[in-house]
């Protein structure tokens, strides 16, 4: 008989739970016990905004959100992948490979839901949990079926859904969406759809293939990289991430922009840069 793991036992013992609790009290209970603020309850602005536990994350911390993502659907559903993806952080830092693991088949199966929200929400904390950082080689995703979601969600047809998934592509550094992401690019930039073409220039800096390379240096002389819009700055990272062009600069000076200063600061810190 195969021995249950302290982490699966205490995610099967959640799951009972969460037949007899409600998934938002536990979820609370949580973030309380890790100090997370959640600007005005929510979830996703804690998330967007890069709230961090203050007390240190225990294996046992991620069984509630994890059996709220695989037990429920809705609100609920999405806070939990939120409260996940807060507590992991950026890479997954403070989860264990087996809890990753577990994560990553719950949202491929949020990325895949009938609500779109949901599917959104699985996107963006799939791209913060998975993300390999610059210095790390880029190597395939090893959850079953989470590329083919995010792959299936690029497909989709409204722009939201479209830039959820560039955006967790290019976290992800998958080299299996650059011809993809280069195909998309062009007809975006072609069709004048300037925040999707943002999106996807974005997501191939992020991957950093060589044969992006061209691409990068053609935006050094056109006028996609004016004005004072996220693909302006999406532009400015490329050129710094590809190129190394001095373009780090503009990024710098963006952060005086409350429009921009999310961006800027997230593509700093991309970038190993120390923020002013």
């Amino acid at each position: 008989m195969q021995r249950m793991s302290g982490a699966s036992l205490a995610l099967a013992v959640a799951v009972t739970s969460v037949a007899m609790a409600s998934g938002q009290s536990m979820l609370m209970e949580v973030m309380t016990r890790h100090g997370v603020q959640l600007p005005g309850g929510s979830y996703e602005r804690a998330f967007d905004e890069g709230m961090r536990p203050s007390t240190p994350v225990n294996p046992g911390s991620f069984a509630t959100p994890l059996a709220v993502m695989t037990s429920t659907t809705g609100g609920d559903r999405i806070d939990a992948a939120f409260a996940f993806g807060i507590l992991a952080g950026h890479s997954g830092r403070a989860a264990s490979p087996q809890e990753l693991a577990a994560a990553g088949q719950a949202l491929a199966q949020m990325i895949a839901a009938d609500d779109r929200r949901t599917r959104i929400a699985g996107a963006r904390v799939a791209g913060r949990i998975f993300a390999v950082p610059f210095e790390t080689r880029p190597g395939a995703v090893t959850t079953p079926g989470l590329a083919d979601a995010l792959f299936a969600l690029f497909n989709r047809s409204t722009e939201i859904e479209q830039l959820a998934a560039m955006d967790a592509l290019g976290l992800m550094r998958q080299v299996s969406a650059v011809a993809s992401l280069t195909e998309r690019y062009q007809f975006y930039r072609q069709s004048n759809q300037r925040a999707l073409a943002g999106g996807a220039l974005e997501a191939l800096a992020r991957i950093g293939d060589p044969s992006s390379l061209a691409i990068a240096n053609a935006v050094v002389t056109d006028t996609w990289s004016e004005g004072r819009d996220s693909t302006a700055l999406a532009v400015a990272f490329a050129r710094e991430r590809l190129l190394r062009d001095g373009s780090i600069a503009i990024i710098r000076q963006a952060i005086d922009d409350r429009s921009r200063r999310a961006q800027a600061l997230g593509y700093l810190a991309e970038l190993g840069l120390a923020v002013p």
